[in-house]
């Protein structure tokens, strides 16, 4: 019972009352873990929003045209209906035959918006108002997606909704998440669609292909996080050679060196960049003892790790036993590349131990590393240069792995379980997860510095980590650091490592370490109240806060009054 009223106590320093009432309610209905179909039917509009949207005047009201090729499909009726119904009416359809057609039709039209359809897809009676109601708020908006879902027709049952995050062009270079329905500016449409020459392009699919083009000529597009469009469930497209070829002309338009290749998992791509040069990595880590830990996250990387342009500084920290120093002297005779340097200041702080550590790097690249960890793959560091080396990437991130295999890191979400949490830990190895991220590179607000390669020059310029994180959020804070002064956080699924870490770590249990932790969140929630306020971009407000494996939050009208 006192465990019960702690955590009860916890949960209402983190997510206020409000929200402990949710959590209760929810654990007395069953409303914790839910379908996605029960979820949709409770936060879609209901008749009287519809009514209130069809009676609503914007201040802005933009031409819209609809394109459309003629098709066979069977849903092509259903589109016509769901268009008929939309409760912002200053739209006009065409059917088009051809790509040229649909060129051509645009540029004789005095549109300012154009939205090109599939055939199989049906839109929510609300979408193009929500759309021009962005662009009211929002006048530089240059295009707009949404999320969406699946409809059985036969069962009139909503599934599998997708979710998305902000504007992702790392994850939209591992997927096509955006996929139809992008109300796109007139001018950029014409600007993007007239790059479109299948003569040039080969066999590429020209949605994905329209998509990229957008993305590569303006950054203001605005993702509205709902559910604004159904696919038919039955629509099965075969198009994973094209969508490789779209990306690949993405990146010899972008000038990024790469192959891209399908994995496992259907419509998620991987690219392998091409290095044409191999940095000095300077791999700190940190120790204390444990030196049966050290020895083999060392030795992994001496027979596993096949980039050779790197060296090993490691941070002694006050160790005590002296098999612990016979091991220093051991690894500096049998490796040239190694180096011990020594923190003498008394009691722990992780962020003044690495910010020492990295003084010491002569590395344009430094890998912070826990002694404690293991990799898995042999190329996770080539992996992890290839995004690192871009001129917009601060710090790249591995997935990470327990002992016995489950999940222990694959990215940060900041607000997850009130701060900052990862998602799916303690999950399967095999977990697919929303949308497949778990196995898909991705920008992100943050991810774990157990294993995380930085740029040293931004490592510098953000001042490194912030000293008074001695032991929680120095690393997202740090992450945090580095987005803000203008560059991307990158997570990979393809640098594999194993981490030793325990999975019940234990309790902040003493006074003092209780005090200490305190004053961290509120440093927290101080310096980034904002994000904490408007949500992790690279999440999604529909999710729950509350639970780590993205689970749909039945009182997000509540929350954040959609």
């Amino acid at each position: 019972m006192k465990k019960f009223f702690r955590d009860i106590i916890a949960y209402y320093k983190r997510f206020g009352l409000r929200a402990v009432i949710f959590r209760i309610v929810d654990k007395l209905t069953g409303n914790t873990h839910i379908t996605y179909s029960k979820w949709y039917q409770k936060v879609k509009p209901t008749r009287k929003d519809l009514e209130k949207q069809r009676n609503y005047t914007f201040e802005y009201n933009p031409d819209i045209l609809v394109l459309k090729k003629k098709t066979d499909s069977k849903s092509k009726d259903k589109f016509i209906k769901s268009l008929d119904m939309q409760t912002y009416t200053k739209w006009k359809f065409e059917y088009c035959e051809e790509d040229e057609e649909i060129l051509q039709k645009v540029k004789n039209s005095d549109c300012e918006y154009v939205m090109l359809a599939n055939p199989e897809i049906i839109l929510r009676k609300d979408m193009l108002f929500e759309c021009v109601k962005v662009l009211n708020e929002f006048p530089e908006t240059d295009a707009i997606y949404s999320g969406e879902d699946y409809v059985d027709f036969s069962r009139q049952e909503y599934l599998n909704g997708r979710l998305k995050p902000n504007l992702n062009l790392d994850l939209l270079r591992s997927m096509n998440y955006i996929y139809q329905m992008l109300l796109v500016k007139r001018g950029l449409f014409l600007q993007a669609y007239d790059f479109y020459d299948a003569s040039t392009e080969e066999k590429s699919d020209s949605n994905y292909d329209y998509i990229f083009k957008c993305v590569e000529n303006s950054q203001n597009i605005y993702h509205i996080p709902k559910v604004l469009y159904h696919r038919n469930v039955n629509e099965s497209q075969n198009v994973e050679n094209e969508e490789c070829q779209s990306i690949l002309n993405h990146y010899m338009r972008t000038g990024i060196h790469a192959t891209v290749e399908k994995t496992e998992y259907s419509g998620i791509y991987r690219s392998r960049y091409i290095l044409k040069e191999s940095p000095l990595v300077s791999i700190v880590i940190p120790n204390k003892d444990h030196v049966d830990d050290l020895k083999k996250c060392i030795n992994s990387l001496e027979e596993k790790c096949n980039y050779e342009n790197k060296e090993y500084i490691i941070i002694e920290n006050n160790s005590t036993e002296n098999k612990t120093f016979e091991y220093y002297d051991e690894l500096i005779k049998k490796c040239s590349c190694a180096s011990v340097i020594y923190w003498k200041e008394k009691g722990f702080n992780y962020s003044k131990i690495n910010n020492y550590g990295a003084r010491f790097a002569k590395g344009e690249y430094i890998l912070f590393l826990n002694n404690d960890t293991e990799i898995q793959n042999s190329d996770f560091l080539q992996e992890m240069l290839g995004y690192c080396m871009r001129k917009d990437v601060g710090a790249v991130g591995a997935r990470m792995f327990y002992e016995d295999g489950t999940i222990q890191h694959a990215g940060v979400i900041v607000g997850l379980g009130g701060l900052a949490s990862h998602p799916y830990a303690g999950a399967p190895k095999e977990t697919y997860g929303h949308m497949g991220r778990i196995h898909a590179v991705q920008e992100l607000s943050a991810v774990t510095a157990a294993c995380v390669l930085v740029k040293k020059e931004v490592f510098e310029k953000v001042k490194g980590f912030e000293s008074q994180y001695a032991v929680a959020f120095n690393d997202i804070d740090l992450c945090m650091k580095i987005r803000e002064a203008g560059y991307r956080i990158i997570y990979t699924p393809y640098a594999n490592l194993t981490h030793y870490e325990s999975k019940s770590r234990g309790t902040e249990d003493s006074r003092e370490k209780r005090k200490r932790f305190e004053s961290e969140i509120k440093l927290f929630e101080k310096r980034w109240e904002k994000i904490l306020e408007n949500g992790d971009p690279y999440y999604n407000r529909n999710f729950r806060l509350d639970e780590s494996d993205f689970q749909f939050d039945i009182h997000v009208k509540k929350r954040w009054k959609l």
